[in-house]
């Protein structure tokens, strides 16, 4: 296919001698990370986001630990799930680190079972990186329940994660990719692979087309991160158990856009021994990477 049917005939460009402020207006109102600067037809410079500080200030971090792990009991009886060490440090710090990392600077930890183990081990994130705070649930909220617990509406979106996941993913890509599209809700999704173990009979009405023997599924899954506009919080009453599931469906309800970030990064979920255990095994023989 030639070049001339995919390149845009009116491509977005800065001239040389524009201000900031109208650079700072094209890449805000196009919700682009870059533009290219051109003088007489040819490009002079490349513009980017990062130049403005405060043009996309840090979202802030939403931490969920407050469950209580059955699945990995007896390591849950004593331990919470998010502080089983991986490697050299724990889960939820692996997970406060990466958000740092990211630029985060406030997270807040939804916290119930166990929950005097976080602070002492955590503290006030200032190790981390972070300015770390505290949610206490009552009782536990789920995934989604626990926002309402926050002290004040954040004025910037919120990185909201669960806290046993261990990933590779940079989470700075999570929020430019919600700031770029311009979502109420992104989701980050990743493929999950399951095995069927027989033959799936492939029909149309009562005749026989065909036999797949043992096929793989593949189905894009939540991966327990999300992106929330502050304005979303409307839809979480007051201290209620409520999941993730329950609130995005509640937002698209409401016509509101929500998106699909897709992660390519390594990922696992800690649910069971098995997934604790191969996690472990992939750490030790350094293969997280």
């Amino acid at each position: 296919m030639p070049v001339s049917v995919l390149a845009s005939s009116r491509p977005l460009v800065a001239e040389k001698g524009d201000s900031d402020d109208r650079i700072l207006d094209l890449l805000r109102s196009y919700r682009v990370r870059a533009i290219p600067v051109v003088h007489g037809g040819r490009l002079v410079a490349v513009r980017t986001l990062d130049e403005f500080k405060a043009a996309m200030p840090a979202p802030v971090g939403v931490v969920m630990a407050g469950g209580r792990g059955q699945r990995l009991r007896p390591l849950t009886d004593k331990v919470p799930k998010p502080l089983l060490r991986i490697g050299g440090s724990s889960i939820v710090e692996r997970i406060i680190s990466s958000l740092a990392a990211a630029g985060v600077q406030d997270v807040y930890l939804a916290v119930n079972y166990k929950a005097a183990a976080f602070e002492k081990r955590l503290g006030d994130g200032k190790g981390l990186g972070v300015n770390l705070r505290y949610v206490r649930e009552r009782e536990p909220l789920n995934t989604a329940g626990a926002l309402s617990l926050l002290p004040e509406v954040p004025t910037v979106p919120l990185l909201v994660t669960n806290g046993d996941i261990v990933t590779t993913l940079d989470f700075a890509r999570l929020f430019d990719f919600h700031w770029h599209h311009g979502g109420a809700v992104t989701v980050a999704g990743v493929e999950h692979l399951s095995h069927i173990p027989y033959g799936v009979l492939r029909t149309a009405e009562h005749h026989l087309l065909e036999i797949d023997e043992k096929p793989t599924r593949r189905d894009f899954v939540s991966a327990g991160m999300y992106m929330l506009q502050p304005e979303v919080l409307r839809f979480v009453p007051p201290a209620t158990h409520m999941g993730m599931p329950d609130l995005i469906e509640s937002v698209l309800a409401e016509g509101l856009p929500v998106h699909v970030f897709p992660l390519l990064e390594k990922w696992f979920d800690i649910g069971s021994p098995a997934e604790f255990e191969e996690v472990l095994h992939q750490f030790a023989l350094g293969e997280e990477e």
